[in-house]
């Protein structure tokens, strides 16, 4: 089936950038006559006709913002990125926006075709995007974006030199502090559990893991390190291979829905919590406070890292010259009676 031409088949066809071509359709800056007389050609073999909608928003505000959440049907983190997406909307809302959602599925490739989607055929459609990036995504993305509009990344710290605009909270903090509680009960063979370590959150956790044994001299066992799927069986089948193979004191989940497979076998196999070892999960779900005994857990700010990515957004669209922002929302543990 041949597509349908869009801004980026004629991008393609003449060469140019997208950004170039919404320039040569509403004359919104100088583009040389050659360049533009190619841009031209293009849209007319390709037969390509563009939105009279978009064109009428060219130069106005549309009040509408992009957001790009990676959602995974095996993972609780939909709840997580739920309520960030509902903050960020409490925040649009009141001022008169509407938001666009789309989800990369934690998937590199996914994330580069919505990226993709609203630098294309969005384009003239959305004032700004906020983002909560997959792995690996870096300064390669701005850099190739060649957009008009700002881009607040969300949760996530993307792999890039540059200053960015970016909401984030205190992970390694955090992680550090709680273990350092397991510590002070004397624990000291403690298990470290986590889904893929390829996003800052997930590293600045096992970073605090590691930094806080070496500064109570516990020798780092990497025997004790899981990096496994995030889902309930990967914690369920990892938490068995743990204790058939090893002899220890506290495991510490920084992945809610590896930590109700890892819980589940730990009362299967009748383990006293905090007894016979401590437990530390993380992102404080309901379920957490009706087990026995109630999980310690750390509570992660997700609608308020939404509302704060959405008012830096805000900031951003009425003052472009704003330099880029680093904002930390601090999470908290909840301290109750597995450790």
């Amino acid at each position: 089936m041949e597509k349908k031409p869009n801004i980026k088949l004629v991008a393609q066809k003449a060469n140019v950038s997208t950004a170039t071509v919404s320039n040569v359709m509403n004359s919104s800056r100088f583009v040389k006559e050659e360049t533009r007389k190619k841009v031209l050609e293009a849209m007319e073999e390709l037969n390509y006709r563009p939105s009279t909608v978009a064109k009428s928003l060219k130069g106005k505000d549309t009040k509408v913002i992009g957001l790009i959440i990676p959602i995974q049907h095996k993972d609780t983190s939909a709840q997580f990125f739920i309520s960030l997406s509902n903050g960020v909307e409490s925040v649009l809302n009141n001022e008169g926006y509407r938001l666009v959602i789309g989800n990369s599925h934690e998937n590199l490739s996914s994330e580069l075709d919505q990226i993709d989607m609203f630098k294309t055929q969005f384009i003239d459609y959305v004032d700004g995007l906020i983002i909560a990036p997959t792995s690996n995504i870096g300064s390669e993305v701005n850099d190739s974006w060649n957009i008009d509009y700002p881009v607040v990344y969300v949760d996530r710290k993307p792999n890039t030199l540059h200053n960015v605009d970016t909401i984030y909270t205190n992970n390694y903090f955090v992680t550090y502090e709680a273990i350092e509680l397991m510590l002070k009960k004397q624990r000291n063979k403690i298990a470290f559990i986590s889904g893929p370590i390829d996003v800052s959150s997930t590293i600045e956790r096992f970073e605090a893991y590691k930094d806080v044994l070496k500064k109570y001299r516990i020798d780092l066992d990497e025997g004790l390190i899981f990096e496994v799927e995030s889902s309930f069986q990967s914690g369920y089948e990892i938490a068995s291979k743990l204790l058939s193979n090893h002899e220890i004191d506290g495991i510490v989940v920084v992945n809610n829905t590896i930590s109700m497979g890892v819980f589940k076998y730990l009362k299967e196999q009748n383990i006293k919590i905090p007894d016979d070892l401590s437990f530390l999960s993380y992102d404080d779900f309901d379920w957490m406070e009706l087990t026995e005994p109630a999980i310690t857990t750390i509570r992660q700010p997700s609608f308020e890292m939404g509302e704060a990515a959405a008012r830096l957004m805000l900031e951003k669209l009425r003052d472009r010259t704003k330099e880029p922002t680093e904002i930390c929302i601090e999470s908290s543990i909840i301290i109750r009676n597995s450790l």
